[in-house]
């Protein structure tokens, strides 16, 4: 399979005819959304970036701008003109979650004028997830399979990171005191404690190693699965 063509940014404003400001608007809204990124630059879909280019698209890109943005017909279409949602790949435009953002930003968002729109967390949260969307749909069309994340902790001694998994760290904290542990590891037993807290790793209780005979001590017990985050960055 070939590879897929991408377009930086200055490629989408020289393709797109338009400023840097304006492609920052459209990326409030969710209109275009990157999917991929070389080093630090995004990069977007040459396809729906030159099926964007079209006189009439670029006209509803104009309306979305100007904050003249008709959610079911544009306003700039006669009556005797038929229109339908445009079919364009990795194109939010008439989705349904974008709709209901683009209602709720633009009322904030002239509210406030001439000031800055007054959630940026909101805004950065919701183009992060207009990004995941986008780079999923473009990875499942083109047969892309992303590497798959590590599960393993990170903890930082002297100066240097260590990566670590969450069964052996429980291995180790099962093994021996967690003062002992902890030195093991370059850390403070505080330090350790933390970590165990964060990744959901069981610890020993008090005393557990005054048994002399280990078959004495309560068993080892499974490793619980990890929680995951929610859009808010929390744990659910």
């Amino acid at each position: 399979m070939s590879e897929p063509m991408l377009y930086d940014e200055h490629q989408v404003l020289k393709r797109l005819k338009l400023r840097a400001t304006e492609l920052h608007d459209l990326l409030n809204v969710g209109i275009i959304a990157p999917v991929a990124r070389r080093s630090r630059d995004p990069l977007y879909c040459a396809r729906t970036t030159d099926a964007l280019a079209t006189d009439y698209h670029h006209t509803r890109l104009g309306c979305v701008i100007w904050w003249d943005f008709d959610l079911r017909r544009p306003s700039f279409l006669p009556p005797h003109i038929e229109w339908s949602p445009p079919d364009v790949p990795f194109y939010p435009f008439d989705n349904e979650e974008q709709q209901s953002w683009a209602r709720r930003y633009y009322k904030l968002k002239k509210a406030c004028a001439p000031f800055p729109y007054p959630y940026p967390e909101r805004l950065a949260r919701y183009r992060s997830r207009m990004k995941e969307k986008a780079t999923r749909a473009f990875e499942r069309k083109h047969g892309i399979k992303r590497p798959r994340k590590s599960r393993d902790i990170e903890v930082r001694i002297r100066g240097t990171s260590v990566k670590i998994g969450r069964a052996k760290l429980r291995d180790l904290v099962w093994s021996k005191t967690m003062i002992r542990a902890a030195a093991d590891l370059g850390i403070k037993e505080t330090a350790l404690r933390f970590l165990c807290k964060r990744y959901q790793i069981p610890m020993p209780t008090r005393g557990h190693f005054n048994w002399k005979d280990p078959k004495k001590r309560p068993p080892k017990p499974a490793l619980p699965p990890p929680k995951r985050k929610n859009s808010a960055g929390r744990n659910e």
